[in-house]
């Protein structure tokens, strides 16, 4: 039986930033790979990080929307607890407390948020960003109150908290390392912030402490203010921002707008204004520009027509010129001309890394990705972001020289081969050599207890200067010292990283783009070595390969094992990691029970193949009823699927 937690670990230790980051990277990490499949060692404060968490998951009382705790330093260990049934009984009551004597846990019982004060800035903070939510979530705290009388109320409290802060001189009663819920504003001068709230939400503060915007992003409302003291509420379907991110962009560059028109309410002062006017951001100067590409309405309506039927009569062949303005690297990735084609005519997507890059009307480049909260997000790039093969003075006048070296070693971070010191000195030593061909060696842990794997990674010089990473060569020695190798070679994003090709030596399949010799079309394939034909001449495994045809639904594979979820995003992540070759720790039910073991996709009998965590096989699952035949035919068929790669 664990130790019960003192009024510190309960209290104080959440507050921390140490704690904080211990749970935001448990929260987005996969749980195979945040435990290393139950073999990661943790110390003794990250084992008391994990007692902590697991005790707060179910603290929240839902018999009052409101619970506020009281603790002083009479009472540690037995709190003061008061339901509160309203907003407006909640801001009364926490305006009456003296926070520098005492800390208060004020919990949201509906939207399962606990926040701590604990001191008269914390107080004067919490009564601020109640007030700014009201302004686009109206409760009985601001019964028939405007919202310029709410934005007031806000002010005020914001303008208190502040002064309460350089009271402290920055620091918090507790003095201890706290999050801030205050963003910089990026495109703004010194003093404006972001202010976020829960759901994703949040408004914009001036330095005075005024609240111009505010943003909803589960309903798609924004405020605006406008000179006549009010605020309106806008909701245009197709108009709005998709995401927070989008709206704080937006708000940025509008902001500077209103001001020049004097449309903000309340008006700014002089000295406030001339420097929201005055403002120049460095890196917005650094933005990326691409020149007009010039594309005819004829070449896109070619182009969209053989998008969506595969055949077009028209000509959507780009020009010489438009395709030297269209950047070689972007973002770390080389361009193919294929993909200088999905970039000029909309969309460049990276589904192997969830990113996606597109050119914007004014010729900014964006680019697309989920953020660690798994929220849709995007920026733009900047000029040291995008470069070019060649050396056109026009196009290179406007951007520093590619940086070959960084672009090499983030090539071998996304690979999976790390960025350690050794490497990196490995690579420029090879760099600055005088052959044109070098290699680096390396490893990795991430293989089954008594293997190990040792990776050669091949590079290339050009006559012009270039140089390529190639290929690599891996081989798996087993605890019997039985070895397997195989020569990976790279091409783009469809690359089997470091650890797929582990998975791929110690037997297991991965999921990736391969070409279908039928259909001559490259298509989704979970691929696996075949160890029992002799290699290729040049010393490969022939690939067995399971194309869409084969009928390998993850996703029902996973329902009719019985796998068990903590949390319903957590089922998404297995299935990837599933599809990846790893072996994954999972839950699920057996005999009436939950147990926790491990969990490996078996494609060709289209199961999971269960185990315990100390990788003892559990099940023999069939395959889904009426796939039968269809396994049965394509056994029938391996030898025709067996290819090179």
């Amino acid at each position: 039986m664990e130790k019960e937690l003192s009024w510190f670990e309960r209290i104080i230790t959440p507050k921390t930033k140490a704690y904080k980051d211990f749970v935001k990277e448990m929260e987005s990490t996969p749980a195979e790979l945040f435990f290393q499949d139950g073999e990661k060692k943790f110390s003794d404060k990250e084992r008391k990080f994990m007692q902590i968490y697991k005790s707060k998951e179910n603290g929240f009382s839902a018999s009052q929307p409101y619970s506020v705790k009281i603790i002083s330093n009479s009472n540690k260990e037995f709190p003061v607890e008061i339901d509160i049934k309203s907003t407006s009984g909640l801001v009364q009551f926490i305006g009456k407390q003296e926070a520098n004597t005492k800390v208060l846990i004020i919990q949201d019982n509906n939207a399962f948020t606990e926040i701590y004060v604990d001191n008269e800035a914390a107080k004067q903070k919490f009564l601020s960003d109640i007030w700014a939510k009201e302004l686009y979530d109206r409760t009985d705290l601001s019964l028939k109150l405007t919202n310029t009388q709410i934005d007031e109320r806000q002010a005020l409290h914001y303008h208190n908290y502040k002064i309460e802060i350089k009271k402290e001189g920055g620091k918090l009663f507790s003095d201890i390392d706290f999050e801030e819920n205050l963003i910089n504003v990026s495109d703004l001068p010194k003093g404006w912030n972001w202010n976020d709230y829960e759901y994703g939400s949040g408004s914009l503060v001036s330095p005075d402490g005024h609240s111009y915007y505010s943003y909803d992003l589960q309903t798609q409302e924004y405020h605006l203010s406008f000179g006549n003291n009010e605020w309106t509420g806008i909701v245009k379907q197709g108009e709005t921002p998709k995401s927070l991110n989008e709206f704080k962009i937006f708000a940025e560059n509008d902001i500077i707008e209103k001001a020049q028109l004097h449309l903000l309410s309340p008006k700014l002062s002089e000295e406030a204004l001339h420097d929201l006017l005055n403002h120049k951001n460095i890196e917005r100067d650094k933005e990326f520009l691409l020149g007009d590409l010039n594309i005819t309405q004829y070449q896109r309506e070619s182009y969209l027509e053989k998008m969506e039927f595969g055949m077009t009569s028209g000509d959507y062949t780009l020009t010489e010129q438009q395709l030297r303005q269209l950047p070689d690297f972007i973002d770390g990735y080389h361009l193919s001309k294929n993909d200088k084609y999905e970039l000029a005519y909309g969309l460049l997507q990276k589904q192997h890394y969830a990113e996606a890059y597109s050119i914007l009307p004014g010729g900014g480049i964006v680019k697309m990705f989920l953020d660690e909260e798994g929220v849709s997000s995007y920026r733009s790039l900047s000029i040291d972001e995008i470069k070019y093969n060649n050396q056109n003075p026009k196009i290179m006048e406007t951007q520093k020289d590619f940086d070959q070296v960084q672009y090499l070693k983030d090539q071998m971070k996304y690979l999976g081969f790390g960025e350690g010191e050794q490497l990196h000195k490995d690579l420029e030593n090879g760099i600055n050599a005088k052959k044109q061909q070098f290699e680096i060696k390396t490893g990795s842990d991430r293989v089954l207890p008594g293997n190990k794997v040792d990776f050669t990674l091949n590079f290339n010089k050009t006559d012009r200067g270039g140089i390529f990473l190639n290929s690599y060569h891996a081989k798996l020695t087993s605890e019997n010292n039985e070895e397997r190798s195989h020569n990976f070679h790279i091409r783009g994003e469809n690359s089997f990283t470091a650890k797929e090709a582990i998975n791929l030596l110690e037997g297991r399949n991965v999921k990736i783009e391969f070409l279908n010799p039928k259909s001559e079309q490259v298509e989704p394939a979970f691929v696996q070595f075949d160890f029992y034909q002799a290699k290729t001449e040049k010393g490969n495994y022939y690939f067995q390969n399971f194309y869409k045809n084969y009928g390998v639904d993850t996703a029902k594979i996973v329902e009719k094992a019985e796998l068990v979820f903590d949390k319903p995003e957590w089922k998404e992540n297995v299935i990837k990691s599933l599809e990846k070759g790893n072996i994954v720790k999972v839950k699920f039910k057996k005999d009436d029970s939950v147990m926790e073991g491990k969990a490996v996709l078996d494609p060709q009998n289209k199961n999971l193949k269960l185990y315990d965590n100390d990788m003892n096989r559990l099940n023999t699952n069939k395959p889904l009823e009426g796939l039968e035949q269809d396994h049965k035919h394509e056994k029938n068929n391996v030898k025709e699927q067996s290819i090179k790669r």
